[in-house]
């Protein structure tokens, strides 16, 4: 596997380097850097000397402060291959084109804080890489160490996407010989006898999708789907919380919030959002 991993050198996304340095060396992957360099001023003659020179200091610090956190990484994670790459762009937009263009298998970036959390710029443009990325997003909460994962938690609204998602989320947990236990949350005004119905034969779906042993299935009630998956990742000591989100129409956008989008600002574990290109019916995430 191949992780991308943006940076804009805080103490926030150093740490996040340095969870996808230690989860790169566990699973054989490499790792790549991202440098983010916006323009400086909309509308700016892209001919004008000043603008230049400005654009092209901005590159040549941030090469060297890449090579310096790929040179640290590379003394802690022997093993791992690590580099560079510095593009000129919008940040949201820039971070998605260079994963995709070097064809990469996650985004792994920072957010910062846990509980209350304080929607900071880089955390905010965290949520809009997950929100607009087709690629997978693993967000790191600030000062989050890496800890290899012993039980993940995968919340689902058994769509057929999650098949895919569980399969590649698959390929993580058995780099720990981890536990997945897949759940749906059941809000108060749900039949929770038909909800056992569904995961029992949405388990029978993902065993025909993964022949991976160490994966289980619970129903969890509460009266709102984010506050439940928060109490149960708590309730069973998960490491890594995953679960797909979508895309949402303008109309969903302007009145209802994204529960994956809250989840990144709020949880205090590593989230990975995989993204579905959904189909009329698809995820509530």
């Amino acid at each position: 596997m191949n992780f991308i991993v943006p940076t804009d050198f805080s103490t926030n996304a150093k740490n996040a380097a340095q969870y996808a340095a230690a989860l790169a060396q566990a699973t054989n992957s490499g790792i790549r850097l991202l440098y983010i360099v916006s323009p400086p001023l909309i509308g700016s003659d892209k001919r004008n000397f000043s603008y230049k020179k400005k654009v092209t200091d901005a590159i040549k610090e941030a090469e060297i402060k890449l090579e310096e956190l790929c040179r640290e990484i590379k003394i802690k994670y022997t093993n791992i291959k690590c580099d560079y790459i510095v593009r000129v762009a919008e940040t949201v937009d820039g971070i998605i084109a260079a994963a995709v263009g070097n064809k990469a298998d996650f985004i792994i970036m920072g957010t910062r804080g846990a509980g209350l959390i304080k929607k900071t710029f880089w955390g905010s443009n965290t949520a809009t890489v997950i929100e607009n990325s087709s690629l997978p997003v693993l967000a790191i909460p600030e000062r989050a160490p890496f800890l290899p994962p012993n039980k993940i938690v995968f919340a689902t609204n058994f769509h057929d996407s999650d098949l895919k998602d569980i399969k590649q989320l698959s390929a993580i947990a058995s780099a720990f010989c981890a536990d997945i236990i897949v759940v749906h949350v059941v809000e108060n005004n749900e039949r929770i006898e038909s909800e056992f119905s569904m995961i029992e034969y949405f388990s029978g779906l993902v065993g025909k999708a993964t022949a991976y042993p160490k994966i289980s299935y619970r129903v969890f009630r509460n009266e709102n789907t984010e506050k439940g998956i928060e109490l149960f990742i708590d309730s069973v000591g998960a490491d890594l919380l995953a679960l797909s989100t979508r895309d949402r129409n303008p109309f969903e956008k302007l009145f209802n919030k994204s529960i994956t989008k809250e989840l990144s600002f709020h949880s205090k574990i590593p989230l990975l959002a995989f993204r579905v290109q959904e189909t009329n019916g698809d995820s509530d995430f």
